[in-house]
């Protein structure tokens, strides 16, 4: 009875490329150029081609950190605040439409009927 043979691992099986010899990323000639400075080239004219640049400096997460904690709620807003911002500046409104009831001569509110009168009635 032969024994079966052992499979090789999936990923060896679905990429064959990985099971290889890994070369170095910086072998590849394009990356190896890359990694040169600018002022390293190999043509005679190559630094009066590229000015030298200085890039502002760009701040990290941790520069910025301390605003970003500051801009955050420290506790949940209380029901009455909630309410007193919701309600801020819609007070009550004067009511300047009036006149007299031509009935009991009593001050009413314009194309409303007079509720003196409407009591009276009923």
């Amino acid at each position: 009875m032969a024994l079966a043979r052992p499979l090789p691992p999936l990923w060896q099986t679905l990429l064959p490329g990985l099971s290889g010899p890994m070369r170095p990323v910086l072998s590849l000639p394009f990356l190896q150029r890359l990694s040169q400075p600018l002022g390293a080239f190999t043509t005679p004219f190559g630094a009066l081609a590229i000015p030298s640049l200085s890039l502002p400096k760009i701040p990290s997460l941790a520069d910025i950190w301390d605003g970003l904690l500051n801009a955050v709620p420290k506790k949940k807003t209380s029901h009455r605040k909630k309410r007193q911002r919701f309600m801020a500046g819609k007070g009550l409104k004067d009511i300047t439409a009036l006149n007299r009831c031509s009935a009991c001569g009593r001050v009413k509110r314009l194309h409303i009927l007079c509720p003196y009168c409407v009591d009276c009635a009923f």
